[in-house]
């Protein structure tokens, strides 16, 4: 499946009959290549390439690819975690990708502040609701270990695995909003 945005063509790549969640996903990428954009930089290739996998994760980034779990594409995207993923690996296009970062050492600076880019996607496609389910997804990760106050900027192998999820991915994600709080929107 493949449309454009802009001068960029957006392909996905899933067998036909998860032809539906294909759809979707050059939809959502679409979407949020607009929202990132418009914050961060222009997207800095003319293809973005999505590709369906049976890995267990998510989603993974990779320049200019991402690959996204087959299982969250049954039901043509309506899977609650569907577009938050597109949106988010999509959003690894600039954090980790163009800012450059150490995915190992520094997770933080990598997936936090691309959590912080998924909120402001959910913001900017669905008003204030869209920020404040987003924000409900990270303050629920960090709640994985009732919010303890463990520091986010702790390389991958020191953290457990929920450790990793609670941290990383919520409360690392919720130091930025409150960075945008304290310095402010447009800072």
């Amino acid at each position: 499946t493949s449309q454009t945005f802009g001068e960029v063509t957006i392909r996905s790549y899933a067998p036909k009959n998860l032809a539906d969640g294909s759809q979707a996903a050059v939809d959502i990428a679409s979407r949020a290549l607009e929202v990132y954009d418009k914050r961060y930089a222009p997207y800095p290739y003319t293809e973005l390439d999505i590709v369906t996998t049976p890995t267990l994760a998510l989603g993974i980034e990779y320049p200019g690819v991402i690959a996204i779990t087959s299982w969250i594409y049954d039901g043509g995207g309506e899977n609650p975690y569907f577009e938050g993923t597109v949106a988010h690996e999509v959003g690894h296009q600039w954090f980790y990708n163009l800012v450059g970062d150490d995915q190992l050492d520094d997770p933080w600076l990598d997936e936090s502040l691309t959590q912080f880019a998924t909120l402001q996607y959910y913001s900017d496609e669905y008003g204030a609701s869209g920020e404040a389910e987003w924000r409900a997804e990270l303050e629920g990760r960090w709640a994985y270990v009732n919010n303890e106050e463990i520091p986010i900027g702790l390389p991958v192998a020191e953290y457990t695995d929920y450790e990793y999820s609670a941290i990383v991915y919520g409360r690392g994600a919720l130091f930025f909003v409150e960075l945008r709080k304290q310095m402010g929107g447009e800072a």
